[in-house]
């Protein structure tokens, strides 16, 4: 098992710092210093209390201070490795003396080596974020510290008691608390509080507009549009060549990610090998009758018709950025893309990326994550005491509305204001934040608002959490405020084109469409070892497969490259796969159907 892999590389490690010691060694403590896997869910029952044990509040130590410290991450949602620098990194120098030095294995070039390596050394970080699973693991053989005897010190983190007690039942024997899960919020299990799903086909309203609107009953209808628009528009309007489609793999895995997440449109969800639909049925990746297949060859018959940009199987996620932030992509299907382009100006003008549903989708949507993301926050089991007291000070003020605000909405006085009336208010460098450069004051750090972001990109608190201060949700997108600015034109518009809705929620519910399942975050069985190669030989053939079908040919060829990819992964175990991550993803749909 890799458990047992990995508790062997820990042994090694440990026996090896035993004998440094026994031969003088002074020197043996750890030194100083970037669409989660979908194991995610939330815990089965809202009413269900874990047993964990956690001591009667008292009070957290008394911090000093005085000495920098610098924290090193492991941090598998960054996109960015090295130290948090701008207006982020001088908020956490001057509120605690801390920098963070960032380890991100997906831009490391070997996430897999990397994470070996550091378990193996018996210190992954000072400070860990990892999926749910690898987290379980590493507790297990120790590199991850517990918590239980202090945690309930810290009152911001307790606000969320019932969500981490709930996740760290299924740790270990239930009775530690090892992990902090990410994207928590108070709006309840099966809560769903957003005005957008997070995979719908959108385009920029003024090209859809000029077009006429038209209705678009299957995606073949939305290729024809998209194929109109990049006639009408070949070109950005500073000239530069401009797709209908832009992908990039960074992001893959078993499969291609961006063709994962756009399988949501038909009412499943990829995890692994299999597909889980809406109602909880599951069928391996490869059945013709999935979803995978079905949007895979989406993308094929766009590049048919000369639609997908030809940089996507090689171009990295920043490239891909860029293309957005200058509107040279004209689909986009996540729902914070909006944010590379959309501001209130551009609503104004009709410049503005919204949802454009077609009549036969059935879109898979999670509630709001109430009981987390299906990653988690832990602390390292070598940091010394001193140390941990001023990380648990640091991970208590990031579940604060102080630190929720800095993180969902930047600097107030900048991007954000507070009225008279004491409601928050946009500014016009706050709409502008992820669509173009807004420099920040010296006073705050200088240089511009994203460099200067918060890399680690994983936060405790979700943006659609309520602030106990205001009332209104940490996420500016829902402020009253922001509301009334963005009711333009675009809006008006786009609400007569769909029936009068004031939002794609209310128009994809209205029209039966969409009706989200519970969100379920549970700790789910690691690979075995002999799992693991098969996931890692079978992904590489469908990612590679998968890329060249995009850009196949023709339609027999696309076929054929499919019939080939199936007959080569089962010779390397896939039905062993399918068999494990059926068995594997049970207890999700178990906790589902009792959250409902």
């Amino acid at each position: 098992m890799r458990k047992k892999r990995i508790m062997s590389l820990v042994l090694v490690a440990a026996m090896a710092m035993s004998l440094l010691a026994g031969c003088g060694s002074a020197d043996t403590a750890a030194p100083a210093a970037a669409p989660a896997d979908n194991s995610a869910a939330t815990a089965s029952d809202s009413g269900d209390t874990a047993e964990t044990e956690v001591a009667a509040a008292t009070a957290a130590p008394a911090v000093n201070h005085d000495e920098e410290l610098t924290i090193e991450i492991y941090d598998v949602a960054a996109n960015y490795q090295g130290l948090q620098a701008g207006w982020y990194g001088k908020v956490l120098k001057d509120k605690f003396n801390i920098v963070l030095n960032i380890i991100a294995p997906q831009v490391s070039g070997d996430a897999a080596s990397l994470y070996q390596t550091r378990t193996a050394s018996g210190n992954l970080g000072d400070i860990v974020i990892l999926d749910n699973a690898d987290l379980a693991e590493c507790a297990d053989v120790g590199l991850i510290a517990d918590l239980s005897g202090e945690i309930q010190n810290y009152p911001n983190l307790m606000r969320y008691e019932e969500q981490i007690m709930a996740f760290n039942k299924g740790l270990g024997d239930g009775t530690h608390v090892y992990a902090i899960p990410t994207e928590m919020n108070t709006n309840g299990p099966t809560a769903y509080v957003e005005d957008s799903v997070y995979s719908c086909p959108r385009m920029a309203w003024d090209y859809y507009q000029e077009l006429g609107a038209p209705k678009m009953a299957n995606t073949d209808d939305l290729l024809n549009v998209l194929k109109q628009m990049m006639e009408a528009h070949p070109t950005n309007e500073a000239g530069d060549k401009a797709y209908a489609i832009s992908l990039w793999p960074d992001w893959d895995g078993t499969s291609i990610e961006t063709v994962n997440q756009i399988t949501k449109w038909y009412g499943q969800e990829v995890n692994g090998s299999i597909l889980i639909d809406t109602e909880s049925n599951i069928m391996p990746l490869t059945d013709k009758n999935g979803a995978y297949y079905r949007m895979l060859k989406f993308f094929f018959q766009a590049n048919q018709m000369g639609l997908v940009d030809p940089d996507s199987a090689t171009q990295d996620w920043t490239a891909a950025c860029d293309k957005m932030q200058n509107k040279r992509v004209y689909l986009f299907w996540y729902n914070w893309q909006r944010g590379f382009w959309n501001t209130p100006a551009r609503s104004a003008e009709r410049n503005f990326y919204v949802a454009t549903p077609l009549d036969d989708m059935n879109v898979f949507q999670a509630s709001d994550t109430y009981y987390g993301s299906g990653r988690v926050w832990g602390v390292g089991s070598q940091v010394s005491d001193e140390n941990r007291a001023r990380i648990l000070e640091f991970l208590d003020w990031l579940a604060s509305p102080e630190s929720c605000m800095y993180q969902h909405d930047g600097i107030e006085g900048v991007t954000y204001v507070k009225n008279a009336d004491g409601k928050y208010e946009v500014t016009e460098d706050g709409f502008n934040r992820f669509s173009s450069e807004v420099l920040i004051p010296e006073e705050f750090g200088g240089g511009n608002f994203q460099d200067g972001n918060n890399q680690v990109n994983q936060w405790i608190v979700a943006g659609v959490d309520t602030n106990p201060e205001t009332g209104e949700s940490y996420s500016s997108d829902y402020w009253a405020t922001t509301i009334a600015v963005n009711q333009t034109v675009t809006t008006k518009e786009w609400s007569e084109r769909f029936e009068g809705a004031e939002n794609e929620v209310e128009y994809l519910k209205n029209k039966g469409m969409l009706n989200p399942v519970a969100s379920i975050n549970i700790s789910l069985v690691n690979d075995t070892t002999d799992i693991s190669l098969i996931r890692n030989q079978c992904g590489d053939i469908i990612c590679d497969s998968s890329w060249k079908m995009i850009f196949a040919s023709d339609e027999a060829q696309f076929d054929q490259m499919w019939d080939d990819m199936c007959t080569q992964i089962e010779g390397f175990g896939w039905d062993q796969l399918v068999e494990f991550d059926t068995q594997k993803y049970q207890p999700v749909l178990d906790a589902r159907k009792a959250a409902n």
